[in-house]
């Protein structure tokens, strides 16, 4: 309706010249334009005018400048009512959920945690320091809400952390994580906590705190890279709290009849992966040529396996000969 009314005080001030200034239609539209818009391309010599044409001038110039304020307030208001509303929405989501995940910060392992919780299929929802980060997330629509440092404990409130199952931090501010574990397990006790702490000297605080899972990623990152470098079996790394850091290795069989009593005692052998079948029960069985081994192991234990499958497999050698 603003709109309508400018472009009618467009007209009107078209009207005004063409009648006073005996303007063609075109030109007088022109000058109607610039003058209101104070583009300036058209101005009558103001001592000269009819003094009708200038009361007529005065009116244009005071609405329309009115309208432009209104056009311009009510864009602001408009944008500001929809992020109020993106805010409402995302929070009554996460007032619906129950069994959820909370994700703390959205930056480099916040954005795949969240990736892959979507792949999963899980409900979740993000809570992020940077305000400036909400208009992108709610634009893909993923569920976000704003936690301020001073506003932690109501924001984990307003995503339902009572009702959620697990919260994930992955602030870059080791300051950040612990701030949230706390609050997060004053409010639910029993909720599962998975955190990373960027220096390590903070693992057993982020414990002390109630993490029930703490990740050191430059200590991980660097020993499967490390390891990597000087064993091409090792596939991976397990996480656990009283186990620390263990090592996912595979080893190839390369004859048959290998019985897995051969190959135990030394370190857990997690399955056997013979083609597309995985088997998990070892137990009398008889591994063949061609079946991979992995195992959970360490790296003493990962260098006293891979000599004992050696020898195993250099047996088909010492056979065939």
């Amino acid at each position: 309706m603003q709109l309508v009314a400018l472009a009618i005080m467009f007209g009107f001030g078209t009207v005004v010249f063409m009648y006073f200034q005996h303007l063609d239609f075109l030109t007088a539209l022109l000058g109607s334009v610039s003058t209101i818009t104070t583009i300036g391309l058209y101005a009558p010599n103001l001592v000269t005018i009819p003094p009708l044409e200038k009361i007529l001038l005065i009116v244009i110039f005071i609405v329309s400048v009115g309208l432009a304020a209104s056009i311009v307030q009510s864009t602001v208001s408009a944008a500001v009512r929809k992020e109020i509303l993106a805010e409402e929405a995302s929070k009554l989501k996460a007032k619906t959920m129950k069994g959820h995940v909370i994700v703390g910060g959205y930056k480099f392992l916040g954005k795949y945690v969240v990736d892959y919780l979507r792949e999963l299929g899980l409900d979740f929802v993000v809570l992020v320091r940077d305000q400036t980060q909400l208009d992108a997330l709610r634009k893909d629509n993923i569920p976000a809400l704003g936690a301020p440092i001073t506003h932690t404990y109501e924001a984990l409130r307003e995503a339902s952390v009572e009702k959620a199952s697990t919260i994930i931090t992955t602030f870059d501010d080791d300051g950040d994580n612990l701030l949230m574990i706390l609050n997060a397990k004053k409010l639910n006790p029993n909720i599962r906590v998975v955190s990373i702490v960027n220096d390590k000297e903070l693992v057993e605080g982020a414990k002390t705190a109630g993490a029930d899972v703490v990740v050191v990623p430059s200590e991980l990152i660097g020993n499967v890279l490390a390891l990597s470098a000087i064993s091409d079996e090792v596939e991976g790394v397990f996480l656990n709290n009283s186990l620390g850091f263990r090592h996912i290795a595979s080893f190839n069989v390369e004859r048959d009849g290998v019985d897995y009593k051969d190959l135990k005692g030394i370190c857990p052998i997690l399955f056997v992966k013979r083609g597309d079948e995985i088997i998990y029960d070892l137990e009398g069985k008889t591994l063949r040529k061609g079946d991979v081994v992995y195992v959970l192991t360490d790296h003493n234990s990962l260098e006293a396996f891979r000599e004992k499958i050696g020898l195993i497999n250099a047996k088909s050698i010492d056979y065939k000969a």
